[in-house]
């Protein structure tokens, strides 16, 4: 079925294509009238709309002198003529629905495409953000090599839970923060010390607090 505001400019159109007033009026039978009336009807159409048309449609026609009783119409076209012009309507409103239907779906499929490429994008700008993420989780699991010279292993700074240890690890081996802040035993206050380093390792470690 031809979309209703397609239909309605159609029929107000003196230079609608003929065609299109056909599938409007085998698809559209309430547009029968004003199609009947359009300057692009054509004495086929008249035709098939006076036999075939709803009431208002042929009642239209009838004003302008066209009845089904009539015969040929305007053109005094043989009768013959008359029929293939009936079935030149009926098939140009079929080939115009198909069309219809092809263009709907190729829309549909350009619309489905254009989704899957959206999707596509985007989780292609994601997967970086991702790989970073992913790269500074594995990175906060690793045990630093530790350099400060009291002593301080990275296992100490993981499993004391002595609170003046544990603050003087973060303060002395700055190398083993990461793992100061994954030491489920580090106090509250250190832990948004620590965050506050903006330490890219330091802040892995903390997203892997429970």
């Amino acid at each position: 079925m031809v979309d209703y505001d397609k239909a309605v400019a159609t029929v107000q159109d003196p230079n609608a294509d003929p065609v299109l007033l056909a599938k409007i009026a085998y698809e559209n039978p309430e547009f029968g009238a004003n199609v009947a009336v359009n300057p692009r009807c054509y004495p086929g159409l008249k035709r098939w709309l006076a036999t075939f048309g709803d009431e208002r449609a042929r009642q239209t026609l009838a004003q302008m002198g066209v009845t089904a009783e009539d015969g040929p119409v305007a053109d005094a076209q043989p009768a013959q003529d008359v029929a293939a012009d009936s079935a030149a309507a009926s098939a140009a409103a079929s080939a115009a629905a198909s069309a219809a239907a092809d263009q709907y779906s190729a829309d549909s499929y350009s619309a489905d495409q254009y989704s899957a490429d959206s999707y596509a994008a985007s989780a292609a700008q994601q997967q970086p953000a991702q790989d970073q993420y992913a790269a500074a989780q594995y990175a906060a699991q690793q045990e630093p090599q530790a350099t400060n010279p009291y002593g301080y292993t990275a296992q100490m700074a993981l499993e004391t839970t002595d609170q003046e240890l544990i603050a003087k690890i973060a303060q002395y081996a700055p190398e083993l923060r990461p793992c100061i802040a994954r030491n489920p035993s580090t106090y509250p206050a250190l832990v948004d010390w620590l965050a506050q380093l903006n330490d890219p390792a330091v802040n892995a470690a903390l997203a892997t607090r429970q």
